[in-house]
């Protein structure tokens, strides 16, 4: 599995990354560059509600959820075990789904959003992340389950 991105708009996006972020190691993790950059596309998604009481707890959601992706992917990173590196994967695999039903629920009142561009790339990062879970469980010599 490639490492690299074709996507436009997130090549663009990595340019402005200031290199504090970029010189990372973890940097170098496609799925956690898409990761970081589905969450400045929420942000950004929330704007259209900043002023919406009714969706402020489902925006909310979505936000923490798409947060975890990228912030437990850093945290996996950092850790010296292949087991403890498959738990914060893990969490991040189970936030990215959790990111695709807030999603859903939100698309009757988000359609004006991009709702299929940013589910698209939720599922780009699941595949990365599944792709990623199955090799270092397969390093450890654990079964993965694909439920």
């Amino acid at each position: 599995m490639s490492n690299e991105s074709t996507d436009t708009e997130l090549i663009e996006w990595e340019k402005l990354q200031h290199q504090a972020v970029t010189g990372d190691p973890v940097w170098r993790l496609l799925c956690y560059r898409e990761s970081m950059f589905l969450l400045e596309q929420v942000r950004e998604d929330m704007k259209a509600f900043e002023h919406s009481s009714v969706h402020a707890p489902s925006m909310g959601q979505l936000l923490r959820a798409t947060g975890s992706i990228s912030a437990n992917i850093a945290e996996g990173y950092g850790r010296p075990t292949t087991a403890d590196r498959v738990r914060f994967l893990s969490y991040a695999l189970g936030s990215a789904r959790e990111s695709i039903s807030w999603y859903q629920a939100l698309r009757p009142s988000i359609e004006h959003v991009a709702t299929d561009s940013r589910l698209t790339r939720i599922a780009r990062i699941r595949r990365l992340l599944i792709g990623l879970l199955s090799r270092l469980r397969t390093k450890t010599g654990r079964k993965f389950d694909s439920w």
